[in-house]
């Protein structure tokens, strides 16, 4: 479990901190494994504004009709289910896109069925959007779960697809500016 919370943590905070797997990666930024109902109406009163879920609606553990309790309780709830035995590159590099824009401005938390699926993501997430080292974000993912053969697949595909990215933004800024490498 990987805390944000200080040594004075607030009931609301102990209660967050409570939810299965869960974890910090910014203060804009939470995951967790599944929240139940009691668990949403925290999280709104703490300040979040978007809950995403990346696991299936027949997940176990799943909350039946989480999709009602966030929207009537004001957050937004996004589902953008990733099979856990056939993930693809695409889907995880939208959600990743998403995540990095909604956090501009709002306060995110991102679930699956037990934090697996989204860790994974996360620990893309620390490297190539927070500019984290491998060996840090390696050792938060590890905190969650070790992955198997096929996330560590989807992990490295994505990783190469966002190492290009990267590359090719250089590359642009160099034309742009170019006294950049210089």
């Amino acid at each position: 479990m990987i805390h944000l919370f200080n040594d004075s943590m607030t009931s609301l905070e102990h209660a967050l901190s409570q939810i299965p797997a869960f974890s910090t990666i910014h203060d804009h930024l939470f995951t967790s494994g599944q929240p139940s109902a009691e668990d949403l109406q925290n999280i709104k009163a703490y300040g979040f504004s978007t809950v995403i879920n990346l696991a299936l609606s027949d997940a176990d553990p799943h909350l039946e009709h989480e999709d009602r309790i966030c929207l009537e309780l004001g957050l937004n709830y996004i589902h953008l289910p990733i099979l856990w035995e056939m993930p693809t590159a695409e889907q995880c590099i939208l959600v990743l896109d998403l995540i990095d824009h909604l956090v501009q401005t709002d306060m995110v938390w991102v679930h699956c069925a037990k934090n697996f699926r989204v860790s994974s993501l996360m620990y893309l997430y620390h490297q190539y959007y927070m500019g984290m080292d491998i060996g840090t974000a390696q050792e938060l993912l590890h905190q969650i779960w070790e992955p198997n053969e096929t996330w560590t697949g989807i992990i490295h595909s994505v990783a190469l697809q966002l190492q290009g990215r990267k590359a090719t933004q250089e590359i642009e800024q160099s034309l742009i500016h170019p006294d950049h490498f210089a």
